[in-house]
C-alpha cells in the first residue's frame, strides 16, 4: 500500500528513511503547503520511487517572511529570519504569488556604459577571442556620471551587464566616482563591452537591488547592510495579511549524486514546486552554470508529469542522465531556464513554457541534449547524446532562444514558439547546434522581432549542424526565417516562411545545401547570404513582394558582392496566393504555381500543447 505524507516533516522523514534502504517506494502526499529548509535527496536506494500529490500539493523551498513593520508613507520592511541552512541572500521574492518586481534602474529599459574591448571574436569552433580578457577587464565597468547614485550602498548593488547571446550578473565591490568606474565582486563571463563594435549594438546595463530602484509600488530590495527586506506594497496589499515567502534552497528536490550512484526508474507527478533560489554568478551560455528547482544528476529512467513549477530563482527542471520524460508541465515565471537537460533518450511532451530568465535573462527556455558550443571540452561527450525528441510544446514570451537542442538523431516537432528573443540578439525560436541527423517538422513560429548584431531567426543551425532536415515547418512574421553558419549538408523542404517587410535567410561559411519546395514570402524584398552554400535550389517560390530578390556573397563575414538572384530549376517569384495561413493551416489558391511546383499545404495548427 502506498505511504500517505501530511507534512514537510514527514515527507522529509519518508524519504531519509528509503534512502537508508527502507520503506514503502510510492508516497502519496496530502493536500497542502510543505515547506523545506533543506533539500529533499533522493539516492539510489530509492529506484523505482513514485512521488505523487493528491489535491492541491505546493512545495516551498524557503520561508514565510512576517512581523512586517511600517519604514516609512511607503516602505515596510522585515528582518531576516534565522534558518537552519546558510544565511539568506536571494534575487527572487514570491508576494501573494506574484514573482515581485526587484528594485531597478533605471526604472525602463537599460543604462549604457562605456567600457571598452575591442577584440575579434574568430567564432565560437575556432576559439572565441584573438586574445584572452585579462581579470581587469572582466571586473570593470565604466559609467556614465549621471547613471549611478552617490549615495549607492555598493553591498546591496548587482549589475546585469548584456553581451550578445549572454549576459552577466555580478555584485559590486567598489566603486571609484572620480574614474567613473564599478569594480565587481565576481567576473563577468565576458568583458564589458565584448562584440558592441564589430555587431553594430548598444552596451547595456541594469542596476539592482538598491534603494534608490524603488520607484514604483511592487518592487522590494534586499537590505544586506541592515539585514532587512523592503517592499513597497501595490494598493490593494495588506502587509499583515500578504503571504511573502523568500527562498532558501538552490534545488528543493535533488535525485541522484554521482556515477557511483545511479537512480532509476524515479516518477514525481501531480504537484507545484516554488521559492528557490539562485547563487550570485555569472551562469554561462545559457545560465547552464545554475542547478535546478527539480535536480536531476546522472539518474537512469525518470518522469516528471504535471508539475507546476514557478517562482523559482533559477532553472525550473534541471537533469542529467538518459530515458527522462518531461510531461505536461506548466513551467514558468524562473530566474533562468525551464528545462535544461544533457542526455540520450529523452521525451519533452506537452509543457507550456513561458515568462523565464527573469533573473538571468540569457537561460534558454528548453535545452535539451545540447552540447556548450562555447567549452571545447564539451563537444566530444555531446556526440554521445542521441534520439531525443521535443514534441507539442508551447513557448512564448522568453528573453533568448526558446529551443535549443543538439546531439545525434534529434526529433523537434509539432512545438509552438512565439514572441522568443524578447532581450538577447543571435538567437532563434529553434536553434541546432553540434547534431548530426536532426529533423526538425512541422513547428509553428511566429512573431518574433528582428535585433541587431547576428540577429534574430524562426531556425538557427548554427556550427556542427550536419546532415539535418528542416521541414514542412511554418514561419509568420519573423524577419530572418533562418541564419545557418558553419553547418554542413542540410536540407530545407516544404517550408512556410511568411514576413512583414524585409527577409533574410543566410548561410554563412556553410555548405552543401539543399533548398527545394520552400515558400518565402516578403513585402519588402529578399535578401541571401550566401547562396554559394545551396549546391541544389529547385521549385522554390521566393516572392519578395515590392522588394528586389538579392543574393550576397560573402568573404567570410563581410560582404564581397550583392547582385539580383537568377532563377532557374523551377524557382520563381510568382505570388503563391495563400487563401490563409495565419492560424498555421497553408492553403494555396487552385490556380497557385505551388500545386505545379509539387509545394504540399502544411497544416501546424495544432502545433503546442494538445489535450491527453
Amino acid at each position: 500500500m502506498p505511504t500517505k505524507v501530511r507534512n514537510s516533516s514527514e515527507l522529509q522523514s519518508a524519504i531519509d528513511h528509503l534512502n537508508s534502504g527502507a520503506g514503502q517506494k510510492h508516497l502519496i502526499l496530502d493536500q497542502g503547503d510543505y515547506f523545506f529548509e533543506r533539500p529533499l535527496e533522493i539516492n539510489s536506494n530509492c529506484s523505482g520511487l513514485v512521488i505523487e500529490g493528491a489535491g492541491k500539493v505546493n512545495l516551498f523551498g524557503g520561508v514565510r517572511i512576517t512581523r512586517w513593520q511600517k519604514k516609512n508613507d511607503f516602505l515596510w520592511s522585515a528582518k531576516l529570519p534565522q534558518t537552519s541552512n546558510v544565511p539568506l541572500d536571494f534575487r527572487m521574492l514570491i508576494v501573494n504569488g506574484r514573482y515581485a518586481d526587484r528594485a531597478r534602474l533605471p526604472e525602463k529599459g537599460f543604462f549604457i556604459h562605456e567600457t571598452e574591448f575591442d577584440v575579434t571574436w574568430k567564432s565560437t569552433y575556432e576559439g572565441g577571442f584573438e586574445r584572452q580578457p585579462t581579470p581587469k577587464e572582466l571586473t570593470t565597468l565604466k559609467y556614465k556620471p549621471e547613471d549611478i547614485p552617490k549615495t549607492l550602498e555598493p553591498k546591496n548593488a548587482e549589475l546585469t551587464i548584456f553581451h550578445m547571446w549572454d549576459e552577466s550578473l555580478v555584485g559590486v565591490k567598489r566603486i571609484d566616482g572620480t574614474a567613473r568606474t564599478i569594480t565587481f565582486s565576481n567576473p563577468s563571463g565576458w568583458p564589458p563591452g565584448a562584440f558592441t563594435k564589430a555587431y553594430n549594438f548598444e552596451k547595456r546595463y541594469i542596476l539592482w537591488n538598491t534603494i534608490e530602484g524603488m520607484t514604483k509600488p511592487g518592487q522590494w530590495f534586499l537590505d544586506r547592510r541592515h539585514g532587512e527586506i523592503v517592499y513597497w506594497p501595490l494598493e490593494n496589499e495588506r502587509m499583515q495579511e500578504a503571504t511573502i515567502i523568500a527562498p532558501c534552497l538552490e534545488s528543493l528536490i535533488i535525485v541522484g549524486h554521482s556515477d557511483e550512484d545511479i537512480v532509476t526508474d524515479i516518477q514525481i507527478k501531480n504537484m507545484s514546486i516554488s521559492a528557490t533560489n539562485a547563487p550570485l554568478m555569472s551562469g554561462a551560455f545559457g545560465a547552464k552554470l545554475f542547478d535546478g528547482a527539480v535536480s536531476l544528476r546522472n539518474v537512469e529512467g525518470a518522469t516528471l508529469q504535471n508539475l507546476n513549477i514557478f517562482n523559482v530563482g533559477a532553472h525550473c527542471i534541471k537533469a542529467s542522465g538518459d530515458h527522462i520524460s518531461i510531461r505536461s508541465c506548466h513551467l514558468h515565471n524562473a530566474g533562468a531556464g525551464a528545462i535544461r537537460l544533457v542526455g540520450s533518450h529523452a521525451l519533452i511532451h506537452n509543457n507550456h513554457i513561458h515568462d523565464i530568465g527573469k533573473t538571468f535573462p540569457s537561460a534558454i527556455a528548453m535545452y535539451v541534449g545540447a552540447t556548450d558550443p562555447n567549452v571545447p571540452e564539451e563537444w566530444e561527450a555531446g556526440k554521445l547524446y542521441t534520439d531525443c525528441k521535443i514534441t507539442h510544446n508551447e513557448l512564448h514570451d522568453v528573453p533568448y532562444a526558446a529551443i535549443c537542442a543538439g546531439g545525434k538523431n534529434l526529433r523537434i516537432e509539432k512545438n509552438l514558439v512565439h514572441r522568443a528573443m524578447q532581450n538577447l540578439y543571435d538567437g532563434a525560436g529553434i536553434y541546432i547546434t553540434f547534431c548530426t541527423n536532426a529533423l526538425v517538422k512541422q513547428n509553428f513560429i511566429r512573431d518574433i522581432k528582428d535585433t541587431p548584431g547576428a540577429g534574430t531567426s524562426a531556425y538557427y543551425l548554427d556550427e556542427k549542424a550536419i546532415d539535418c532536415t528542416i521541414e514542412e515547418n511554418v514561419e509568420i512574421n519573423v524577419p530572418r526565417p533562418s541564419h545557418n553558419h558553419i553547418a554542413f549538408n542540410n536540407t530545407f523542404r516544404n517550408n512556410i516562411f511568411i514576413m512583414k517587410g524585409k527577409g533574410w535567410f543566410s548561410l554563412e561559411r556553410s555548405k552543401g545545401y539543399h533548398f527545394e519546395k520552400n515558400v518565402m514570402v516578403a513585402t519588402e524584398g529578399l535578401e541571401f547570404y550566401d547562396m554559394v552554400a545551396v549546391e541544389r535550389l529547385e521549385n522554390n517560390i521566393l516572392c519578395p513582394g515590392q522588394g528586389q530578390l538579392i543574393t550576397k556573397e560573402l568573404d567570410h563575414y563581410d560582404v564581397r558582392s550583392a547582385y539580383e538572384l537568377k532563377l532557374e530549376n523551377g524557382n520563381t517569384t510568382d505570388d503563391p496566393l495563400l487563401l490563409n495561413y495565419e492560424n498555421g493551416k497553408i492553403q494555396f489558391a487552385n490556380d497557385s504555381i505551388a500545386h505545379k511546383l509539387g509545394i504540399q499545404e502544411v497544416d501546424v495548427s495544432d502545433a503546442g500543447l494538445i489535450k491527453e
